[in-house]
């Protein structure tokens, strides 16, 4: 879009002039007496009187009738501007009697034709006003140009323009239409049911702040002595421990003590028995 506006859009041509009103070296003034009569130079003339005249000329130029007369109608192709100076960049000082033209238009010829159009017409509306009040002929003040007329320069800012307008345009327009897409779409699809939302849950009380104890060095803990070692089963000596005694009537089946680990004492032999019953 931004390229296709930048084509389209027609280029721009601008031309310009600066002049500026002077005094004749003679000056102002016709004196009847030859011998007087002097010699100034225009250069130190300038004064709010000239500044005065050019005033004059700019704004009997400043009008739709001679704007047309000299080439640019209204709502036409080609624009003109007539001032002070105050439109050039260049004037640094816009105190002094200059007139400044300034013609922009589609085609370089008619830029051109239209600025020296102007130009001459300056000259005719200082002779004419002069011409009308009387003054002297040889007192006319005349128009020179500080800057001639320049040849008609290319102006593309107005493509520029238009380019980026047309591109913004092209991306909100875009950005529109696909926000509109989407926005459809999801009006289509069917809505999912909506689920209970649930319940928030019930605050816990706050806490109470305890204060924290200050802890209790406890006096240490006693050593605790060496357990007895103990000794091995071999190294202790136990007492004989007292058979009972069995009667002849016994079973054979009858049950012995449990075994509970104590050290037995050793059981006199049946000849050692019998001979002690036979001593006895």
């Amino acid at each position: 879009m931004g390229v296709a506006v930048y084509a389209v859009v027609p280029v721009s041509y601008t031309a310009d002039v600066s002049l500026v009103l002077a005094t004749p070296v003679n000056g102002g003034t016709v004196s009847t007496d030859k011998t007087k009569q002097g010699l100034t130079n225009p250069f130190l003339s300038f004064n709010d009187a000239l500044k005065t005249g050019a005033s004059i000329v700019i704004l009997s130029m400043n009008t739709q009738d001679v704007w047309t007369q000299l080439g640019a109608p209204k709502d036409g192709p080609t624009e003109i501007t007539i001032d002070d100076g105050r439109t050039n960049p260049n004037v640094l000082d816009i105190s002094g009697p200059y007139i400044y033209i300034r013609v922009e238009s589609e085609s370089p010829g008619q830029a051109s034709a239209v600025l020296m159009a102007a130009r001459d017409r300056v000259a005719t509306e200082l002779y004419k006003w002069q011409k009308a009040l009387g003054a002297p002929a040889n007192t006319f003040i005349t128009s020179t140009d500080i800057v001639p007329p320049s040849r008609p320069e290319a102006d593309y800012s107005m493509n520029w323009q238009g380019a980026i307008g047309g591109g913004l345009l092209c991306l909100f327009l875009g950005l529109g239409i696909a926000y509109g897409v989407v926005i459809r779409r999801a009006g289509a699809q069917p809505k999912p049911l909506e689920q209970p939302e649930p319940a928030a849950p019930v605050a816990a009380p706050a806490a109470v702040s305890v204060p924290t104890p200050v802890p209790v060095t406890a006096p240490p803990a006693p050593v605790p002595s060496p357990a007895p070692v103990a000794q091995p089963v071999e190294a202790q000596v136990d007492e004989p421990v007292a058979l009972p005694d069995l009667d002849d009537d016994s079973s054979a089946t009858m049950e012995f003590p449990a075994y509970r680990g104590e050290h037995l004492s050793p059981v006199p032999g049946p000849r050692k028995a019998n001979q002690d019953d036979g001593e006895e």
